[in-house]
């Protein structure tokens, strides 16, 4: 009885780790997805009143394509953290910010 208590504490624990080693791993992989996303709606809910969101999403998309064919997805990443730090301290962007912002990846 007791041995079969502890071959299933074993078990649960060996899928728990798995299970939590899965996620991590997925979410590493889609890391810079996550914050892509994330940094856009935010530079979309900021921008200027009647600024073409489509333009920023492309702006926004081309250099996501960009980062990912010159294999520099990690500088890309921290881009997007700096970003989102500057966000963070903005109510709405003017059209210059934005205008910088959308330079996203040709740094």
């Amino acid at each position: 009885m007791l041995e079969t208590v502890k071959k299933s504490t074993i078990i649960i624990l060996v899928t728990l780790l798995s299970i939590f080693a899965g996620s991590i791993l997925l979410l590493r992989y889609y890391e810079v997805d996550l914050v892509h996303t994330i940094v856009l709606n935010a530079v979309i809910q900021k921008a200027p009143q009647g600024y073409p969101r489509q333009e920023i999403s492309q702006a926004f998309a081309a250099a996501r394509r960009r980062a990912k064919q010159d294999n520099r997805e990690e500088a890309y990443l921290e881009e997007l953290f700096s970003f989102s730090r500057r966000l963070e301290k903005i109510q709405l962007l003017s059209s210059e910010e934005l205008e910088e912002l959308l330079k996203i990846g040709d740094r």
